[in-house]
């Protein structure tokens, strides 16, 4: 990560900040290769994301995820703060139950209490300075600017788990549920649609059917996001050798677990682990 003002093509590594006042029309036509957060301290307008619209108000906070189309346009008061994330940075903290439903459900809009947003508008004040005064090069920043993004994903993680209890699991099949506690138990031994639709006494089909329904993505993906997710906390927070924890995740060597990380993440485990 360096100093750099935003730019439209930003590297893996690097965090960016940009404030955003008043009138601006802004046209991302491809699609991001970033993750990016926007809080909105005041607002009015429309932030159109792939095919939804989401009016601008105060108090939001709106994210866009890697991959996605987007565009808005903001009113005279309107007052923000943009963060974007490199994909090795956001690699680091998206892969969650969380922002797995913000994502496949579209609601990339969270409205925040006045006690949440002056913790939000405070710790992204602490990254715009921390930016500022980093120093090419300088691992100690670069280090503080990642607890930084640390912290905000986990206030980002704590709001949207109250907004999916609220709203998204009450509406959740059964079944889906079964699936996903049962997921949780065998991820390790279990890698196939198969194994968990004779556990639920339904066909692997209509386990799919169920899963795209109700969480917008496959049987097979929702036991890969699970492996994922294991993966990355054990080589983040754990002194492990990647050797052994592609043996504790159930890969047969050392060789199949490097080539699902890399097809999932883009990086390989050590380069992950790196960053």
């Amino acid at each position: 990560m360096e100093s750099k003002p935003t730019v439209a093509k930003l590297p893996d590594d690097q965090v960016g900040y940009k404030q955003i006042k008043g009138i601006e029309d802004y046209n991302k036509t491809v699609k991001c290769t970033y993750f990016l957060i926007v809080l909105f301290e005041e607002g009015s307008g429309i932030h159109y994301i792939d095919d939804a619209e989401f009016p601008i108000r105060k108090n939001q906070l709106h994210f866009l995820f890697p991959g996605q189309h987007h565009h808005w346009e903001t009113g005279p008061e309107t007052f923000a703060h943009k963060i974007v994330v490199g994909k090795k940075i956001y690699e680091s903290f998206s892969d969650t139950d969380e922002f797995l439903f913000i994502r496949n459900n579209l609601n990339p809009v969270l409205k925040l209490s006045d006690t949440v947003f002056s913790v939000v508008d405070s710790e992204i004040s602490c990254i715009k300075t921390e930016l500022e005064s980093l120093i090419s090069g300088d691992k100690e920043w670069i280090k503080i600017i990642q607890l930084r993004m640390d912290i905000l994903a986990a206030i980002m993680r704590r709001e949207a788990e109250g907004y999916l209890t609220d709203h998204i699991f009450p509406r959740l099949d059964p079944v889906i549920k079964q699936f996903s506690n049962l997921v949780r138990q065998h991820y390790s031994e279990e890698k196939f649609p198969s194994w968990y639709a004779r556990q639920l006494s339904i066909s692997s089909n209509y386990l799919n059917i169920l899963c795209q329904k109700n969480l917008k993505v496959t049987a097979t993906e929702m036991i890969h996001l699970k492996i994922m997710q294991e993966a990355k906390r054990l080589l983040r927070f754990s002194k492990r050798g990647v050797k052994e924890i592609s043996f504790d995740l159930g890969f047969e060597n050392l060789s199949g677990f490097s080539a699902f990380f890399k097809k999932k993440s883009g990086f390989t485990p050590t380069e992950y682990r790196d960053t």
